[in-house]
């Protein structure tokens, strides 16, 4: 009988707990959680229920759990972006492995810091940069190796932000200032910025980068538009970003999963849109439809700790911040970012991230001197195809789409499993994403910030060593 490795949650939000917290639940034989350290008292109890944690190995902050002899192997470490660095570095000094939610911190000298403390330590830092761990890119990555493509020339990658993604996060939400997280192009796009690393096989040599807030401002607001959505906003009926719709509606998760590839996901999706009485009929003799009648989880859950509540919902739009009329919110982060780089393998790549899209998801072109590879991982559908020069032969593959594949197209999923048989030290799944190798998305995100803001070109060889004194003297300075 296989023995599951002993982890105490550091962080019970939505990553925390809904992510790596039910996938322990759903493998028991794999990862057990153990002790939890969360301030809000509702989710750190509803948690701690969920996993059966005794009240003595319930603490309302990691200071306080981390004070007691180490309880178990492993650390997920998944508080808010600004809040990972001491807590990390907490427990690898106290002994633990740790799993640490991306970004690894919103500050240069911390992410330095946080790789070099990993590798003095001699364990394991593992940063949560899920899309390695998806079929869809691991799928690219083999046709890259295989000479498929011929000779890598250049890759255009994208960040299709979907709108109400965008207002719900990145205007409303918790990352909608660079001053309070980090910046949008570290804080969503660090992920993207290691698959290209990973994808190419080399390190960038120069970085540049364009970009600014254009939309989610006051004097794009419609008139007489309300502070909050809710206080009888004229625009309500018109306006893309009116909260109810998504909050309330799910409107924008239901026409994505209209497309999915299984059947009840597409009839479920439809009913709830034209007839949402005969699903709820439905929903109470078939239990799968229940999944969309019942729905608990993001964006939900995060506004509200009771998600399947309408009035609960109704009521966190009213008085919280994601009822708020996204042109009169406190937000500073951009919604559309480029950034261009050149690898160390003469191979040129851009990224492109922004708020405004139709639909949610990833789009990727690479061009090679043997074919193209064009692919798209999004909510309403994911596909690979292959374009040869010669001859002109269309190869495409067709997969289940992000909805349907769970979070982050699976990748959820396969980053747990790397992540405890590394601890086990089976082989059966490798790590990807160590600290040193995901340090360097973040340095690009960092460096693709300041050429931005700076209108210049960055040296990637001179940032590194720059991060790298800042590193260790972030280190240097705690332990004085």
């Amino acid at each position: 009988m296989t023995i599951p490795v002993d982890a105490i949650l550091i962080g019970a939000g939505n990553r925390g707990a809904e992510t790596y917290g039910r996938w322990a639940l759903e493998h028991p034989g794999d990862l057990r959680i153990v002790a939890i350290a969360e301030p809000d008292a509702a989710r750190r109890t509803a948690t701690a229920s969920g996993h059966g944690v005794p009240a003595e190995r319930q603490f309302s902050s990691w200071e306080d759990l981390l004070s007691f002899p180490q309880m178990a192997r492993a650390a997920i470490v998944a508080t808010q972006d600004q809040m990972h660095t001491a807590p990390a570095l907490a427990a690898l000094n106290a002994g633990y492995d740790v799993l640490l939610e991306k970004p690894m911190a919103h500050r240069l000298e911390e992410c330095a810091a946080l790789a070099l403390a990993a590798e003095r330590a001699g364990q394991v830092l593992q940063i949560c940069h899920v899309l390695r761990y998806t079929e869809f890119y691991r799928r690219i990555h083999e046709m890259i190796q295989s000479g498929r493509l011929g000779q890598v020339i250049t890759i255009a990658h994208r960040e299709n932000v979907s709108s109400w993604h965008m207002a719900h996060s990145y205007v409303r939400g918790n990352w909608r200032s660079a001053g309070l997280s980090s910046p949008m192009i570290l804080a969503k796009s660090c992920h993207d910025l290691d698959i290209l690393c990973w994808l190419v096989g080399s390190r960038p040599s120069t970085v540049s980068s364009v970009g600014s807030l254009r939309h989610f401002r006051p004097e794009n607001a419609p008139e007489g538009a309300p502070p909050r959505c809710t206080d009888g906003c004229p625009a309500a009926e018109a306006c893309p970003f009116y909260a109810p719709l998504f909050y309330s509606d799910l409107e924008p998760m239901l026409r994505a999963l209209t497309h999915a590839r299984g059947l009840p996901y597409r009839v479920g999706a439809w009913l709830a849109l034209h007839q949402p009485g005969l699903l709820r009929a439905l929903a109470a003799v078939t239990p799968p439809l229940r999944r969309i009648t019942e729905y608990d989880g993001w964006p939900r859950s995060v506004i509200t700790g009771r998600p399947t509540d309408p009035e609960a919902v109704r009521q966190a739009l009213r008085e919280g911040p994601y009822g708020r009329c996204v042109y009169h919110c406190d937000n500073d982060v951009v919604d559309h970012q480029v950034v261009a780089l050149e690898f160390g393998n003469g191979v040129s790549a851009s990224h492109t991230m922004h708020g405004h899209s139709h639909d949610e998801g990833r789009t990727l072109r690479i061009d090679g001197s043997r074919a193209t590879l064009l692919a798209e991982l999004t909510w309403s559908r994911t596909l690979i195809e292959i374009h040869e020069h010669r001859g002109g032969r269309i190869e495409r593959t067709v997969m289940p789409t992000i909805l349907e594949q769970g979070g982050h197209g699976g990748g959820d999923q396969g980053l747990m499993r790397a992540f405890v048989s590394s601890l086990r030290g089976d082989g059966n799944q490798p790590v990807l994403t160590s600290a040193r190798e995901s340090l360097e998305s973040h340095l690009l995100a960092f460096a693709a910030e300041e050429a931005r803001l700076a209108h210049t070109v960055i040296h990637m060889a001179d940032f590194r060593a720059r991060a790298e004194q800042v590193g260790v003297a972030y280190l240097g300075h705690l332990k004085g």
